[in-house]
């Protein structure tokens, strides 16, 4: 039944992101620049799973709880013909369970709405954690440039150490490695692997840098003077 009820709610996403893309246009550049590695449809389907299962602890949480907490006193017309002792929370009011099911439900309403809200918010604030990290390291990531430019290495080749060298340089490391990965896996040219870069990146410092790189790579203009 698990994924039959995936499969269908894996639809009405798909249906959801069709019919409305500017409305989840935010979120899947999020998800981009905060590099979660997933697509916007499988992201918005862990979100609905994992919320209602949030949700659906709480209330049944509750319900145990109210279940056992509230023990009226109730009189039995049934005769026990077996003297079976039954448990407290089954000989409750059914007026009171029924207000039970309700608090129950209006606890997973309110538990499986906030999840949601926090999945929704949740790659907004990799992005801004990424942004920082990348910024705190970017002038050294720039400075190991210039090096090698002095040393006659190819941009590429640039892009390329500094990609392999995530220990060093953390996320700029991570933003490098998509100009090598546009470059390599999806036949990108230099400049639009750079400018690709730059529509993708958390990083305003990087975006900036990255604008000024490619004016001096079309213009023709000193590559290592610019990084120095």
């Amino acid at each position: 039944m698990i994924l039959p009820a995936c499969t269908r709610i894996r639809r009405l996403i798909r249906r959801l992101v069709e019919r409305d893309p500017i409305r989840y246009r935010s979120l899947r550049e999020d998800l981009v620049a905060a590099n979660m590695g997933v697509t916007l449809e499988r992201y918005l389907l862990r979100t609905f799973l994992v919320s209602g299962l949030f949700g659906l602890f709480w209330a049944v949480l509750a319900l145990l709880t109210l279940r056992f907490a509230v023990l009226p006193q109730v009189s039995i017309r049934i005769y026990n013909v077996f003297a079976i002792r039954l448990p407290a929370f089954m000989l409750v009011d059914p007026m009171v369970g029924v207000l039970q099911v309700v608090a129950s439900a209006v606890v997973f309403i309110i538990t499986a709405y906030a999840g949601s809200v926090f999945f929704l918010r949740y790659p907004s604030l990799v992005k801004k954690n990424r942004e920082t990290r990348i910024n705190l390291l970017l002038h050294h990531a720039v400075a190991y440039m210039y090096a090698m430019r002095q040393g006659g290495a190819e941009m590429m080749a640039v892009f390329r150490a500094i990609s392999g060298n995530s220990g060093v340089y953390g996320e700029a490391a991570h933003e490098f490695r998509r100009v090598v990965r546009d470059t390599d896996y999806f036949g990108y040219d230099q400049i639009t692997a750079l400018r690709h870069l730059q529509e993708t990146t958390p990083s305003e410092k990087l975006r900036e840098f990255t604008q000024d790189l490619v004016s001096v790579v079309e213009s023709g203009g000193d590559v290592t003077g610019f990084l120095e």
